[in-house]
């Protein structure tokens, strides 16, 4: 019983690094916005473009991850993403064109996507029903964790030198590779995946966690792309873009330890609504805010509380995917590939809409879209779905 605590704190653990430093490296492009402008010569949409790859990567490499989870298992998975995110991690820091950033962050998705397919369903097969929520909340808590500490290092990164300051990163990343626990569960071979993805397309549940994490993909794609514009705008630089990033972050990752639990009790529903109605009014206010201060509060409160969605919604795939290592694999595929699609549109998107009819109108969008959301959510979800959640915990807890 005490060896079994053990490797669950250290899987726990283990799995908590890899997410709070996946994050990190996802993170440390908007401070970097400003220098690649300058530097690059970037408009409005090619930044687009560049914090659209990144989720693009997971896009592409979301559904393949379950092939290999089936074929490889959940650590093989794991593990191989943290070294594609390593070589892909030191081409960004030394590249000098925009063909070969975008081409970089696009690969470091792909090396996100297995690395979270692998730890997260390694994590979740492995936990009690009844508990799950307060699992994902506190994973999802040390990614966020992860996003307070990246723009700090793209703030340095802007001044130091890209090079050698990810190529720490890289190093550390290695070595978190070589710390991985001994042992994980198997994964049924053949057409244990298939069986689960068409089980999960089925799941009503799954479907409308799935939408939301779209619309959290376009929500913070919209906020990642413009924000540092609009602070360069105030007269900002790459500090005041961190510091919004990292403090919002820090909010959301406490935001999301308590709405885990909170969710364990009372279901996904209540958390969910509160955070999409806290998005539509924030959101349209952002670009019209002139003075730094309340534009950076105004930032910070709308980036956590979108942020802090991860957690319900997340739940809400993991409810909805069969139990065990195959299954939840499929559906840790199924949320990245819903967000990174969000993820990758929303920037382009946004900052199109921005370059042609000022910047206002995207963050209007954005809001609309929560509201629209929350609208769909008390529509669809229902009391069905969280009575059934409770019945699926107390019988785990019997059985």
């Amino acid at each position: 019983m005490i060896e079994g605590a053990r490797a669950s704190r250290r899987l726990a653990l283990f799995v908590a690094a890899v997410f709070a430093t996946e994050s990190a490296f996802y993170s440390v492009v908007p401070p970097l916005v400003p220098e690649l402008v300058r530097d690059a010569h970037l408009t409005t949409t090619e930044v687009g473009f560049l914090v659209a790859a990144y989720p693009a990567g997971i896009l592409v490499a979301a559904i393949p991850s379950i092939a290999l989870v089936g074929r490889r298992g959940v650590k093989f998975t794991a593990i191989a993403g943290l070294v594609v995110l390593v070589a892909a991690t030191l081409a960004f820091g030394w590249g000098g064109n925009a063909l070969l950033l975008d081409g970089a962050r696009f690969v470091q998705g792909v090396g996100g996507a297995m690395a979270w397919a692998g730890a997260l369903a390694w994590l979740t097969s492995t936990t009690p029903a009844e508990r799950k929520g307060s699992v994902i909340g506190g994973a999802v808590g040390a990614a966020l964790i992860g996003m307070v500490i990246g723009p700090a290092i793209g703030a340095a990164a802007s001044e130091v030198g890209r090079g050698p300051v990810l190529t720490v990163m890289a190093l550390v990343l290695g070595l978190l590779a070589l710390a991985g626990p001994a042992g994980a569960p198997a994964s049924p071979r053949g057409l244990g995946s298939v069986q689960s993805l068409l089980n999960l397309l089925r799941s009503r549940r799954a479907a409308i966690g799935n939408g939301l994490l779209l619309v959290i993909g376009v929500v913070g794609g919209t906020m990642w792309s413009l924000m540092p514009l609009l602070v360069t705008q105030r007269h900002g630089g790459a500090g005041v873009i961190a510091a919004i990033l990292a403090v919002s972050y820090l909010l959301a990752a406490l935001l999301n330890v308590v709405i885990g639990r909170a969710s364990d009790r009372i279901g996904r529903l209540a958390p969910t609504l509160a955070g999409l109605a806290a998005g539509t009014v924030l959101l349209p206010i952002v670009p019209l805010l002139q003075p730094l201060l309340p534009f950076a509060i105004v930032c910070i409160g709308a980036q956590s509380v979108i942020a802090a969605l991860w957690t319900p919604t997340a739940a809400m795939v993991s409810d909805g995917a069969e139990a065990g290592a195959s299954g939840q694999a499929v559906g840790v595929a199924a949320l990245n590939a819903a967000w990174a699609a969000g993820g990758a549109a929303g920037p382009v998107l946004a900052a199109w809409l921005a370059e042609a009819n000022g910047f206002t109108l995207p963050f209007v969008l954005a809001g609309g879209l929560c509201a629209a959301s929350a609208i769909v959510l008390m529509a669809t979800y229902g009391r069905r779905d969280q009575a059934q959640r409770v019945n699926d915990a107390t019988a785990s807890s019997r059985g």
